[in-house]
């Protein structure tokens, strides 16, 4: 009689702990699904100040889906919102970093992706001018823990959907 007493507490205790547990890590999704929602929202914003949006095919929020994010800043990230088309030429990405030192180091990365892209011999060759064009004016920047990257359009319609992003964030 005492044995089944003492598993039924301990059962019950195991219970309420796991209980716990899962109401903890459910909230804690919470925050992340609020900074995803906002990221979506200053994206298309971005998006509708810029145009080209039905170019875009694509839409992620896993940080190592877009080439500027490599394995070594996907820990960096604690949010992200990106938007592409088929060959990566229009997108808009917006991030938020865990700190704002690391969102320092991802602005410099979006800085290096930029500059190797276009130095790539496969820019210059499957790339036609237009596109060629579109990742030239691309832009980037940052804002605190936020980080941003648009190629949309010419420079000033890029321009226009980071202002616009600006006031979301």
């Amino acid at each position: 009689m005492e044995t089944k007493r003492r598993f039924r507490k301990m059962a019950i205790s195991f219970s309420l702990v796991m209980a716990l547990l899962i109401a903890g890590l459910e909230s804690g999704g919470g925050t992340h699904a609020v900074a995803e929602n906002k990221l979506k929202t200053a994206c298309a914003t971005a998006l509708k100040a810029t145009g080209n949006a039905k170019k875009l095919t694509y839409k992620t929020s896993t940080p190592s889906d877009f080439d500027a994010i490599s394995f070594r800043h996907d820990r960096k990230v604690s949010a992200i919102y990106y938007v592409t088309s088929d060959n990566t030429v229009y997108n808009v990405c917006v991030a938020k970093a865990k700190t704002t030192a690391n969102a320092k180091t991802l602005y410099q990365a979006f800085a290096a992706y930029k500059k190797d892209r276009l130095a790539s011999e496969y820019f210059k060759a499957d790339f036609t001018k237009t596109e060629q064009n579109v990742m030239r004016n691309a832009i980037y920047g940052r804002k605190g823990k936020y980080v941003w990257y648009i190629s949309m359009s010419s420079k000033k319609k890029n321009q226009a959907g980071e202002k616009a992003l600006k006031k979301k964030l």
